[in-house]
């Protein structure tokens, strides 16, 4: 008790400066201790668990990616299985004089390469005769004479059925490969005649190891992750690193994984080894293991930069403490002061202001009031203009909505009519351009793509279109690689496209032509769109720069659309013109923001 009156007595007889200085010194001093030591440990323990959810999306990314590239290879084999099917029917081959034989080789080799030619994700196509004779994809190659011995005829002949597919691990060997420095993941297949159950041959397909590594590059160059493929006999099978290709992971690592797939119920797991974070995902269709491996130490790197800034300024809290006692009298009048200023800029019409509050006394307060007022105001504000915007968003998704759905019903239709004509491949080809279409059309719901997905969108279209009316129209689509990273609304030109088939070219009485093509033009990309057909008067024009339509017509709609979504998404300063005259045609630029178009490589995921 008297030591407690001492204290208060001696507390009492200091100055207003050292009454401070021994009070916030002692405790300026702890908190930052603590804070230092806290903020490390807890930033540290955050940044790798946010780091080991990134890496598994990332994998689930990669995985998904990998299994359409496989899933594609199965499907496109299902489809020559059915091609060599036909090709025996109509040609009986493998038989009689020689130069027939030559024939039918060489009609296989074509078959197979038009195959290839939709499936792009598989590299090369192998056929193996009943008879041994072997049909290739590709014209220069390896060895074929080593597929004999590999035992990989038999393997896929003891898979049991015809619709059972064997996958062989990735290898690199002299035969089945049109490049034998390449390593290869190979899907082998039994043809079977359809009809009477007999055996046609083998089906081998081939895709390269860098359709599987493209999509395993590290997407954070701060912090850099390599991620690779474990195939089942503990080897590298993909990888960004080519020297790692085809050999065996370390041991401990190996028996690590083993354990953690053994003992882990989820998808993915990870651990720590020998300073790094390694991530762990499971892929059931080859039994492989998506691994990816981070350094701790460069992860962390922020972690220890954090704790030597923390000592810094904690270092000049202290000697700033010293002289803030001194001028803490002189502080006592600043937040009226300051207070008052913010008030006069709000009433200048600038709702950025905020009053410090440093003190818990009336001055406080009221500046506490007047911050959550102006916050308010401005949240308001936010929120009105937020709404507004999104009304006008809506409004135009509306009306592009409006023009979608009569194109896929022409197209089931145009499909139907073709099956109905026996027209079987020009159905198949109609059918794999829609859904190409629709694949990039709802493209995850972004509404900005870049502009050579666009111009794929706008390929499918006019590939489905010229199937339709194949006397009306031709095209030509060319997009320099330079602006194919350039960001655009989805669906900008199609409407365009669509406008110039019906309204200019159908009526023009003979076959027209379409192009698109894109330039830079002073900081800007502009996108052309061109066509030869009956083009239209000034009145016409300014109807549809305006977007009402006339009579019926619904092309002052899609263009329009197009027009507000451009300034919505990138200024009014962007758009697009309107050049026609009767009889000459019709020429529409968009004006394009030419800032981000350096190329973007797709990880589409």
């Amino acid at each position: 008790m008297k030591q407690t009156t001492f204290a208060g007595r001696w507390f009492g007889r200091l100055r207003f400066k050292s009454k401070v200085i021994a009070i916030f010194l002692p405790l300026l001093i702890l908190s930052l201790l603590i804070l230092g030591a806290l903020s490390s440990h807890l930033f540290s323990r955050s940044l790798i668990d946010r780091t080991t959810r990134n890496v598994a999306d990332e994998s689930q990314l990669i995985l998904s990616r990998t299994d359409y590239i496989l899933r594609s290879a199965e499907t496109a084999a299902n489809i020559m299985v059915t091609n060599i099917n036909r090709l025996y029917e109509s040609y009986p081959g493998e038989q009689a004089l020689p130069l027939e034989r030559v024939r039918f080789a060489n009609l296989m080799q074509s078959r197979l390469s038009t195959d290839l030619s939709i499936f792009r994700e598989v590299d090369a196509a192998v056929f193996v005769g009943k008879e041994g004779v072997i049909y290739p994809s590709y014209t220069t190659g390896g060895d074929e004479a080593g597929l004999a011995a590999s035992g990989m005829l038999e393997r896929v002949q003891q898979a049991g059925s015809y619709g059972v597919s064997q996958w062989f691990g990735m290898d690199k060997r002299d035969y089945l490969t049109s490049d034998p420095a390449a390593p290869v993941l190979t899907l082998g297949k039994m043809v079977i005649n359809i009809d009477t159950g007999e055996t046609l041959g083998t089906l081998f397909l081939m895709i390269k190891e860098e359709q599987l590594s493209a999509f395993l590059q590290s997407s954070d160059p701060a912090a850099p992750k390599a991620y690779y493929f474990m195939d089942e006999q503990g080897r590298i099978a993909a990888a960004a690193d080519k020297d790692s290709l085809l050999k065996p992971i370390e041991p401990a690592m190996a028996a690590a994984i083993r354990a953690g797939n053994s003992g882990s119920e989820h998808a993915s797991f990870s651990y720590k080894d020998d300073g790094n974070l390694v991530t762990v995902s499971h892929y059931g269709r080859m039994d492989w293991e998506l691994i990816n491996v981070v350094s701790l130490k460069l992860l962390t790197a922020d972690v220890r930069q954090n704790v030597r800034l923390t000592a810094l300024v904690g270092a000049l809290c202290l000697i700033f403490s010293l002289f803030g006692a001194n001028i803490l009298s002189r502080m006592v009048a600043g937040p009226l002061e300051r207070l008052t200023r913010a008030m006069r800029q709000v009433v200048s019409g600038d709702l950025r202001p905020v009053a410090a509050v440093r003190t818990e006394d009336e001055i406080g307060t009221i500046a506490e009031a007047f911050n959550f007022m102006v916050g308010r105001v401005g949240e308001l504000l936010s929120e009105v203009t937020e709404e507004q915007r999104r009304k006008r968003e809506y409004e135009l998704a509306l009306i592009s909505a409006q023009i979608k759905p009569h194109f896929l019903y022409n197209t089931l239709d145009t499909i139907y009519v073709l099956n109905e004509l026996d027209r079987n491949e020009e159905a198949r080809d109609t059918t794999k351009a829609l859904a190409d279409f629709y694949r990039m059309v709802l493209n995850q719901g972004r509404e900005l793509i870049i502009l050579e997905k666009e111009a794929r969108i706008t390929d499918d279209y006019l590939a489905i279109m010229q199937i339709r009316y194949p006397d009306v129209f031709r095209y030509e689509l060319d997009i320099p690689a330079e602006l194919s990273g350039t960001p655009i609304p989805k669906l900008s030109l199609q409407p365009l496209v669509e406008n110039a088939i019906y309204h200019g070219l159908k009526k023009k009485g003979s076959k027209g032509f379409i192009r698109i093509g894109a330039y830079r033009l002073e900081g800007r990309v502009i996108v052309q769109v061109s066509d030869n057909g009956i083009g239209m008067d000034e009145e016409r024009i300014a109807a549809i720069m305006s977007g009402s339509p006339q009579g019926d017509e619904t092309r002052s709609i899609g263009t329009y659309s197009v027009r507000q979504r451009l300034s919505l998404y990138f200024g009014e300063e962007y758009g697009l013109t309107v050049r026609s005259a009767a009889g000459e045609g019709t020429v529409i630029e968009l004006s394009l923001p030419g800032a981000a178009n350096e190329r973007r490589e797709e990880q589409d995921v």
